[in-house]
């Protein structure tokens, strides 16, 4: 079934999410980079378009797997997808744990372990997130990243030490699973954001999340960012991913 995210998202499910880690001294700039990291430690502030998702890719199953009892809960101003079939179970000391071994768990859990790694949630969430669910031989390279880019930002923002800085903006569209099995998966998601200029732009990050014997873990992306894995979709191009809305 091909849906079209856009006009479904803007009439009934229009949330606001991270558009993925590593926001820094902006969050969304002008170009696609900018729009989904910022300008950080080691990027430079106006960053070159990157590449454009133009034709379909390979997916396990174009199904949706979401349950039919989506809700959606407000963290750190972002409001991401939640499920009492799917998860997470757990909330508490920055964490969301216990997402259900399925396709559906591991979309739940990628969207919230990459909205509590971005340095605006703040070390108490951020920090616990790091240490404990993502995995990877990154990992390390992921929390120098985002301790450094929380950093920058409160020194700009004038923050204490250990409080939230900034506000994520940013619209979730749709998630698109790449490949799976009960070990790791990988998977698009679609998200919208201003871009600076008064228009809006949508791009693309894949994430990987992988199974740790009793939760999913986000695997870290190469080098620590997500920088390699974010192309720009035109809106013809937005029907290959499934909505976020109940039982999508």
């Amino acid at each position: 079934m091909t849906y079209d995210v856009i006009t479904h998202a803007r009439r009934t499910t229009r949330r606001r999410v991270t558009a993925l880690c590593l926001v820094a001294a902006t969050v969304f700039g002008a170009a696609a980079v900018a729009l989904v990291f910022g300008a950080g430690p080691d990027r430079p502030s106006t960053p070159s378009l990157g590449p454009v998702l133009v034709q379909p890719e390979t997916t396990v199953d174009s199904g949706a797997v979401l349950p039919d009892d989506l809700d959606w809960a407000d963290i750190a101003g972002v409001s991401v997808p939640v499920s009492k079939q799917s998860g997470p179970l757990f909330a508490g000391e920055g964490q969301a744990r216990g997402f259900a071994h399925n396709p559906g768990g591991a979309v739940l859990a990628a969207v919230h372990i990459v909205v509590r790694v971005t340095p605006q949630v703040g070390p108490a969430v951020f920090d616990p997130t790091l240490r404990a669910q993502v995995v990877g031989a990154d990992a390390a390279a992921m929390r120098d990243q985002v301790e450094r880019a929380y950093e920058e930002l409160r020194g700009q923002a004038g923050v204490a030490d250990g409080q939230p800085v900034g506000r994520l903006n940013a619209t979730l569209l749709g998630y698109r699973i790449l490949s799976y099995t009960d070990d790791q998966v990988v998977l698009r998601l679609l998200t919208e954001a201003p871009d600076g200029s008064g228009s809006s732009l949508m791009v693309s990050t894949e994430v990987g999340v992988r199974w740790t014997g009793s939760d999913w873990a986000l695997l870290a992306p190469a080098g620590g960012t997500f920088d390699e894995a974010v192309t720009i979709v035109l809106d013809p191009y937005a029907a290959m991913f499934l909505p976020f809305n109940a039982g999508g």
